[in-house]
């Protein structure tokens, strides 16, 4: 103790204790705590466990994170080391009477100030499990690691982390989720395991890749369903390799983007575009499908590659780029008080309708540019003269585009990708993932706009000229319709003064069109909207043309599969093999989903679960599928839809629901429980339904037979009639028998001819309109035929 140096904080009497500790860990838990509250970094300087062996016994020696030598280093580097032979010193043994692990302060003197703070000591600092799995959930969902540390502070509020923790932590995840492949086999197992369809290729006699090309499998059915236009472009700063990222996107009907294709290339040159664009070609189911409109900048590489690839297609030019080049030119050249003239002469040339004006307008811009010949042999030479056919209005308005003349959308996506990426230091994983989490949402918001088209109705479009459209078309195309509409003030029918823009570009009904209409005093028909305009789904099946069985030759996709199989090692192999087996055992069983099944009368299974007095009646009993969407199969199948019209059924339901005609009938029906029935007819997606998704009475019947004008009968508990609650008898309606089974199925029922009809409901009686009451008075026999039955039950 004489050495000491004049400084010297004494801890003893913090960690004297005659507590006993049953464990190892609870010992060494106890003297951490106890540090940590007095700004003492405790480490276990060495241990021992009792193995039988001579010299080795359990015990623990604990000492201060400052103990040991300063190893003095000749480096230039600003290393550091916090050792200054600090003598603290615990040793912890089991007692001998085997009480527990006792503790011994050895040395309870520190030859260093004790620090105020914990922040800064790599010691304490660790992360403990539960920090670690926090900053794993976070990482995945790609916080950025300075929101990731202020998360943990946040809800580990005595954590004193600091950023470095966090970032080699993530390291750590990453390094055992790729275990010991490559980025890019790591990357190739990603998109595998996301189901995406891809391809690559390498350089000559070598392993590096040159090119890679993937799509996700929802944005190939997208592309087959959307094929009309395509925007392209690439961006950069998207990786550490500083590789350009094509990407290829399209629009839906509601004129949302979404994503077709991605593709790293080495470099742009017209062969790397042409390999790109082959790949974008084999994504067509149809072997004749390509896209009629592909809006690119004035890349000659990709404009080439699109000309060989695509000979059928229009190539179009951002009309914003050219115009912000010509706005650069124009500043170069052009004096400024003439810089404003130039530029809106220009942009007359650019919006020009016919070729006529298009001329008068250009000699304008000539005339303006007398003394300017550096600018307007610019424009000329590189815009108007090789190009104008691909951005000029009295070229490109007779191009079905639907409104696409810039290449924003491919922009916007750039954008999106590299708000999520974070920074450009990150690898073509950190890249793919992305884009994966960005094609998420994406998907998620068109699932969604498609559904708005289906069951939401603008005021602006409520007029029964817009009747044959509404949950037919997308909204998006019924405000352009509206928008043209206010032209027909001035227009009348006149296809001159209209021009017929909307017609050629959007493939809409244009001014001189809807006047024509709107004199004859019909609705719009659905026929003339195109068809892009009306695909409000993407849950379809793709078909293959006739003439098409070479698209799904795969004599070439099993060569492939076997040169990759060779390549593999025998952990590979076996991989690939058993996944092989799992699928081939999924393909062997039998499906269990039935379509239709017509039971006979003497079927025990649903008839038992009606009521005794009416199973005399019943001819057959017609099964359908258990999706959640039961009840409205039933529907569509007595109406004539087909079982597989149900979602029809749900569309015209909501459609009544709205009714304006109806609309108050239904606030007094349903009160509060309005906006509940709408959303039980709204659904995200065409699979299985949830219950809340489910159909129920009496809320469904009163829609059903009103939508329909029939009589719905419900054989269940209770049995219910729905008689139309505005409209008057008819002898000839049409009578739907449904039947509820097993408590949560419904099935479609065929009765004989007469057969009785149970009582209706309180509400019916309460707010059906007067003549209304005419379909009680018609169908009185056979209620009370029914009420004469019921007794016999007692």
């Amino acid at each position: 103790m004489e050495n000491l140096p004049k400084i010297c904080v004494d801890t003893t009497d913090a960690f004297m204790t005659t507590e006993r500790f049953g464990t190892r860990e609870e010992v060494i838990r106890w003297i951490k705590k106890v540090g940590i509250d007095n700004k003492v970094t405790v480490i276990i300087s060495r241990s021992d466990t009792e193995t039988g062996k001579r010299g080795r016994s359990n015990k623990i020696i604990f000492g201060c994170d400052k103990g040991g030598k300063h190893k003095i280093s000749d480096s230039g580097t600003q290393s550091a080391s916090k050792k200054c032979g600090c003598p603290f010193k615990i040793r912890s043994t089991p007692a001998k009477d085997g009480s527990g692990w006792k503790i011994d302060v050895k040395c309870g003197l520190h030859n260093h100030a004790l620090p105020d703070r914990l922040e800064g000591h790599s010691f304490i600092g660790r992360l403990t499990t539960d920090e670690k799995q926090h900053v794993a959930d976070l990482a995945k969902r790609h916080v950025a690691p300075r929101n990731i540390l202020l998360s943990l502070q946040d809800k580990f509020p005595e954590n004193v982390t600091r950023i470095t923790q966090v970032y080699k932590h993530k390291s750590v995840i990453e390094k055992e989720i790729r275990d010991p492949r490559s980025e890019i086999q790591h990357l190739f197992k990603l998109i595998e395991d996301a189901g995406y369809v891809y391809w690559s290729r390498k350089q000559d006699d070598s392993e590096v890749v040159r090119e890679i090309f993937w799509a996700h499998p929802d944005s190939v059915k997208l592309l087959n369903i959307f094929p009309i236009v395509l925007v392209m472009g690439s961006t950069y700063k998207t990786n550490k390799y500083r590789q350009p990222l094509f990407e290829i996107v399209g629009m839906t009907s509601t004129e949302l983007t979404f994503a077709v294709g991605f593709a790293y290339m080495e470099s742009e040159q017209i062969k790397n575009f042409c390999w790109v664009l082959e790949k974008l070609k084999e994504l067509f189911v149809k072997k004749d499908m390509c896209p009629q409109v592909i809006l690119t900048d004035r890349d000659l590489a990709l404009m080439k590659a699109i000309e060989v690839v695509f000979p059928n297609s229009i190539n179009l030019l951002c009309r914003f780029h050219i115009n912000k080049n010509v706005g650069a030119k124009c500043k170069q050249h052009v004096v400024n008080d003439l810089q404003k003239t130039i530029d809106t002469l220009w942009m007359e040339v650019v919006w020009a309708s016919d070729e006529v004006e298009y001329g008068q307008r250009l000699h304008q811009l000539e005339q303006a540019c007398v003394d300017y010949s550096g600018f307007i042999n610019y424009v000329k030479d590189t815009w108007l003269t090789p190009h104008r056919h691909r951005f000029v209005g009295a070229w490109i308005n007779r191009v079905l585009h639907l409104g696409n003349t810039t290449t924003n959308r491919v922009e916007s996506a750039h954008w999106k990708l590299k708000q999520m990426l974070g920074n450009s230091i990150g690898d073509m994983v950190k890249c793919w993932e992305a884009m994966n989490n960005n094609l998420r949402l994406q998907l998620g918001n068109i699932r969604a706009s498609f559904q708005k088209s289906f069951y939401e109705v603008e005021h602006a479009h409520v007029s029964p000229f817009y009747g044959y459209l509404r949950g037919s078309v997308s909204r998006a195309a019924l405000r352009r319709i509206a928008e043209e509409l206010l032209r027909v003030d001035y227009v009348g029918t006149n296809r001159q003064i209209c021009g017929c823009t909307l017609r050629t570009s959007y493939g809409l009904p244009c001014a001189c069109e809807l006047g024509r209409y709107r004199v004859g005093g019909i609705p719009i028909p659905i026929d003339v909207v195109h068809v892009h305009w009306r695909k409000l789904t993407m849950e379809v099946e793709l078909e293959i043309g006739e003439g098409d069985a070479s698209e799904v030759d795969m004599t070439a996709a099993m060569d492939e599969l076997w040169r990759r199989f060779r390549s593999l090692d025998v952990i590979g192999k076996r991989a690939l093999r058993s996944r092989a087996s799992q699928s081939s055992q999924r393909q062997s069983q039998p499906s269990q989903t039935s379509k239709k099944i017509k039971l006979s009368k003497k079927q025990p299974q649903f008839i038992v679960q009606f009521p005794n007095h009416i199973r005399s009646y019943i001819e057959d009993v017609v099964n359908v599928e258990s999706d959640g969407n039961c009840g409205f199969r039933v529907i569509a199948s007595l109406h004539g839809y087909g079982e597989d019209g149900w979602s029809m059924v749900r569309r015209e339901l909501g459609l009544e629901l709205i009714d304006k005609d109806r609309s108050t009938l239904y606030d007094k029906l349903f009160s509060n429980r309005l906006s509940a029935v709408r959303e039980s007819l709204m659904i995200e997606s065409f699979g299985s339904q949830p219950p809340e998704k489910w159909m129920s009475l009496p809320d469904m019947g009163y829609l059903i037979a009103n939508r329909y004008n029939v009589v719905l009968v419900c054989l269940g508990n209770p049995c219910i009639t729905f008689f139309p609650m505005t409209s008057s008898h008819s002898p000839n309606v049409s009578i739907y028998c449904i039947g509820f089974v097993n408590q949560n199925h419904w099935v479609q029922v065929n009765m004989k001819e007469g057969f009785p009809l149970p009582p209706v409901t309180l509400d019916w009686k309460k707010f059906r309109s007067h003549i209304a009451t005419t379909w009680m008075l018609g169908f009185a026999g056979r209620m009370q035929h029914w009420q004469l039955l019921t007794p016999v039950l007692a």
